[in-house]
């Protein structure tokens, strides 16, 4: 076979794998080994033992060699969330993160920052145009330990409400995540307690707590579960009310408060009581167990306004 024929074998070969050929897959398409040899830092741009880039080193064949290289990686990080098309993220240039599974590597390979991890199980990895990457929950445990808190909140908020992920899928990675001594966890477990309001008991417990709060706090008056007499049937009762006043408390007991169609429902409710001269406050779980002043602060300060002349 003539040198430009094994050129353009190999040229086809790379073509079916983005621009990567091992030394297995050439030689199994017929190309000899000294041929092999006789091109290397030429033709074939070496990036790791046994493994090539036919052509230039652009970012996406670094990463796809990589991947070649090291049998069970996968995309991760801020690549992995550019892929993913999580917000707030800037693409990445040229530096694309690998995530290895089962052994730690410290190979250096061109283009490529690879980043190892001993725990990375089948669950945590799908396929995104063809290449293997980390899901979405698995990407916002791992950018846990390299985004500051408030933007991987947001990226999580907006992610959830984009429908990529749900709230049970973070948290159930989050818990197999997090561990002792393992970049990101601390900063993965606050975020579990300020978005994703992960209450412990039923909202009904949160109803009673709520009560005992306000009783505690000398607030009365109020009628739980109260019907106002204009709602049209739509989740028809309110948790708590001041009827006289015309103030009324709705306790957010869900672990995810992100649904599309939740939000609309509050927000008509909301609305509604506004265009009745009604005024509603909100409070979810971690306010009422771990800021209970505030609540009663706010509830105190709404009921006073609504009630010139008079002290609650």
């Amino acid at each position: 076979m003539g040198r430009r024929a094994v050129d353009a074998l190999i040229m086809s070969v790379a073509s079916r794998h983005h621009m990567v050929v091992t030394h297995r897959q050439l030689t199994e398409s017929g190309v000899a080994r000294h041929e092999v040899r006789s091109r290397r830092g030429g033709l074939l741009t070496p990036v790791s033992p046994g493994v090539y880039v036919v052509g230039d080193l652009t970012p996406s064949a670094c990463l796809h060699a990589a991947l070649a290289a090291l049998p069970g990686s996968a995309v991760s990080h801020r690549s992995a969330g550019v892929r993913q098309q999580l917000r707030v993220l800037a693409p990445t240039d040229h530096h694309e993160l690998v995530v290895v599974r089962g052994h730690r590597s410290r190979r250096r390979m061109p283009g490529v920052r690879v980043r190892s991890t001993m725990w990375l199980p089948d669950e945590d990895v799908t396929v995104v145009d063809g290449m293997r990457v980390t899901t979405v929950a698995r990407t916002i445990c791992d950018l846990g330990a390299v985004v500051p808190r408030r933007r991987l909140g947001h990226m999580v908020e907006v992610a959830i409400a984009e429908g990529r992920v749900t709230a049970g899928e973070v948290q159930a990675c989050a818990a197999a995540w997090c561990r002792r001594g393992r970049a990101g966890s601390g900063m993965l477990r606050a975020l579990d307690h300020e978005l994703l309001d992960t209450e412990p008991l039923a909202a009904s417990e949160l109803e009673r707590r709520a009560a005992r709060l306000l009783r505690r706090a000398g607030i009365t008056g109020w009628t739980a579960q109260y019907r106002p007499p204009w709602y049209d049937g739509l989740r028809g009762v309110v948790d708590l009310a001041w009827p006289a006043e015309r103030v009324v408390v709705e306790l957010d007991g869900r672990r995810w408060h992100a649904t599309t169609q939740a939000q609309a429902d509050d927000r008509r409710r909301d609305r509604l009581a506004t265009a009745h001269g009604w005024v509603t406050l909100r409070f979810g779980w971690q306010e009422v167990v771990h800021r209970p002043g505030a609540v009663t602060e706010e509830c105190r300060a709404v009921l006073a306004a609504r009630r010139p002349g008079t002290e609650v």
